[in-house]
């Protein structure tokens, strides 16, 4: 039988003092709140998302607190705001909806026998699972790129037509995930701006298998390579049954927790990282493959938090995309 090997990471910020802003974002015109706000300072490990009905809480330690916090939800306008402008008690963001003008992209050989392609990684060899209950926003983000030489047929552009993940073991009653595409930044080669506007959240009770994401109705063009990437969004619910399945877990099983001291912001951060079988920890873990053939195939990034860092890894996340180069047909009027 195939070893799995579960690695779970859960780092503690409370060891320096905090400031915390709260509020809600709304729509300007409507006043509706807006749903899993991306909200946090860019390039540090503090970010979230706000709830179903906009509301967010936002704890920022001490040493930034002369930064400014970012608003940004899919198909509005971004906000950067001074912290220090931030300390009403009832904080009201508004955010412009953007009417995004997309340039003209013209699929060839419509005449063709339609294609269909298949990209991504289909290998699973364990589960990694987010167990940060303080901040939120945690990504992975796989490169799809046509790595296959007997796809020699694939030319872009062609349609998404669909976008999978695969769940290794769910544990919670639901779940939600958001399925945002990235085009490849030119410097970095990391995931860049986002070339889908809208934001599309499928929430799943399913134990384990594929998650799908249907494109079809919106005949998105793709024409370069790009990333898929997984928005993990934890309600309040979800991250209080995660903090005491953790604490349980590790009351049971001191001898798996590993305990190191690393450097956050210029200070110094007690590190914990949980390694075994944690199968059964409250959360939702997504299937990874991390063999050599994965690796040298595929590039895949994680961030913790809505703006962190983009960091390569190991673990390349069980995804897949369907590419065709002809539109599906539109359903029939009822």
């Amino acid at each position: 039988m195939k070893k799995l090997t579960f690695v779970l990471f859960f780092c503690s910020h409370f060891c320096f003092s905090q400031v915390t802003i709260r509020g809600k974002v709304v729509e300007q015109s409507t006043r509706k709140p807006i749903a899993f706000t991306n909200i946090g300072i860019q390039h540090t490990g503090v970010g979230t998302l706000s709830n179903d009905d906009g509301t967010f809480a936002l704890r920022i330690p001490e040493n930034l607190k002369t930064d400014s916090v970012i608003f940004s939800a899919l198909g509005y306008s971004i906000i950067k705001t001074p912290i220090q402008r931030l300390q009403d008690v009832d904080l009201i963001i508004e955010l412009k909806e953007q009417v995004v003008h997309l340039g003209e992209v013209v699929v060839k050989n419509k005449k063709d026998k339609n294609k269909k392609f298949e990209l991504g990684n289909y290998r699973v060899g364990g589960g990694t699972l987010e167990t940060d209950t303080l901040y939120a926003g945690a990504s992975d983000a796989l490169l799809i790129e046509n790595t296959n030489p007997t796809l020699n047929d694939l030319q872009f552009p062609v349609y998404l037509e669909k976008a999978n993940i695969r769940i290794y073991r769910n544990n919670l009653p639901s779940f939600k995930i958001r399925i945002r595409l990235y085009a490849v930044d030119s410097l970095s080669k990391e995931p860049g701006n986002d070339m889908f506007t809208q934001s599309m959240v499928l929430e799943s009770s399913i134990r384990n298998g594929w998650l799908t994401f249907d494109f079809t109705a919106y005949k998105f063009v793709i024409d370069k390579p790009f990333f898929i990437s997984f928005e993990r969004i934890l309600t309040k619910t979800d991250r209080d049954l995660i903090a005491k399945g953790y604490q349980d877990f590790v009351r049971k099983h001191p001898n798996k927790l590993e305990t190191d001291t690393v450097v956050f912001e210029g200070k110094k951060v007690v590190s914990q990282k949980l390694k075994g079988s944690g199968i059964d920890l409250p959360g939702t873990f997504i299937a990874i493959s991390t063999n050599r053939t994965a690796n040298e195939k595929f590039s895949c990034y994680t961030r913790k938090t809505s703006f962190a860092k983009w960091e390569k890894v190991r673990g390349i996340i069980a995804a897949t995309v369907t590419l065709s180069n002809q539109p599906a047909p539109s359903a029939p009027d009822k």
